[in-house]
């Protein structure tokens, strides 16, 4: 078994068509299927279901396609710190709502220092810990698990949001029941913002309105504000259209715990190195929170 075998399954898996996953790779239609049988071969497991009308993976095919993403990322992480010796290349990941809050002043303080190269990895929080599952991260600022490494965190202020027009005429503020009534359009169930706004959407209730699902913050915020429904959302994504009146914000007669991001990941192996990172990520917290107090703050731990 090796990379090749790994790098043409996974785009197989992906593009699901011969043709393509060969024109991405560069490779003729008969190589990309000499590595797949090769593949499944050195595996002694038939990846494919070729009994299948269409293009399907079988469950073993599935599982190797996810082990190969691993893989694939492990390779490009490697190469990028092989690329410059003269610069410490570190990867860190941010939840979306560090992302998009002091992320920018994390990303310009790291342009800024000659000795440093650092690529960032925004996604859910179930995206980041399969990135630090494959070692692709240095470090990670999540909403779930363990806090380690730094020494802060930022807390995130949550409430329910929606344009006006989907509130127009309703009585406020409104009662868990009728917030049911209303279309939401909420986080995956493996969010960490899914649980405290859980109760609102229990299935063995009638539906009374649609439920709609996005799969990232900045997804979510657009759906609020194209009319969707109304949403359970960290404040401070939505404080530009709420002062602008695009998006109101629900005054409810239940709050809604708040967010924490902390740093829940850091690199045993190159802590010394990953310490440097902190440090910035401390520094670009701090400054962002002092300029949006809001719906934000800056927690010492």
């Amino acid at each position: 078994m090796n990379l090749k075998q790994l790098e043409a399954f996974y785009w197989l898996s992906q593009f699901g068509n011969h043709r393509q996953t060969a024109e991405f790779l560069g490779l003729t239609q008969p190589a990309v299927s000499a590595r797949i049988q090769s593949l499944e071969k050195d595996l002694g497991k038939g990846l494919i279901d070729r009994a299948a009308p269409g293009f399907a993976l079988t469950d073993q095919g599935i599982e190797v396609a996810e082990f190969a993403l691993q893989f694939l990322n492990l390779r490009e992480a490697m190469m990028g710190r092989l690329r410059d010796n003269r610069k410490t290349t570190l990867s860190i990941g941010l939840a979306g709502m560090a992302a998009l809050t002091w992320g920018p002043l994390l990303r310009a303080a790291a342009e800024a220092d000659p000795d440093l190269e650092l690529d960032i990895y925004a996604g859910s929080d179930l995206q980041l810990r399969r990135f630090v599952d494959s070692g692709t991260l240095d470090a990670a600022f999540t909403a779930t698990g363990d806090r380690v490494g730094a020494d802060f965190a930022m807390c995130y202020d949550v409430g329910w949001v929606a344009r006006p027009d989907v509130i127009d005429g309703l009585p406020l503020p409104m009662s868990p029941d009728q917030l049911r009534l209303l279309p939401l359009v909420l986080y995956p169930k493996t969010s960490p913002l899914f649980m405290p706004v859980a109760e609102y959407v229990e299935d063995m209730r009638d539906r009374p309105a649609p439920r709609h699902f996005g799969n990232s913050l900045s997804t979510i915020a657009e759906m609020v504000r194209l009319g969707y429904g109304a949403s359970a959302l960290a404040l401070t994504a939505m404080e530009r259209d709420i002062d602008a009146g695009r998006v109101v914000q629900i005054p409810a007669t239940e709050t809604l715990p708040p967010l924490h991001v902390a740093c829940t990941h850091v690199n045993r192996a190159r802590r010394k190195q990953v310490g440097k990172v902190l440090s910035l990520a401390r520094d670009a917290a701090f400054e962002w929170s002092a300029g949006h107090g809001r719906f934000a703050s800056f927690i010492e731990l």
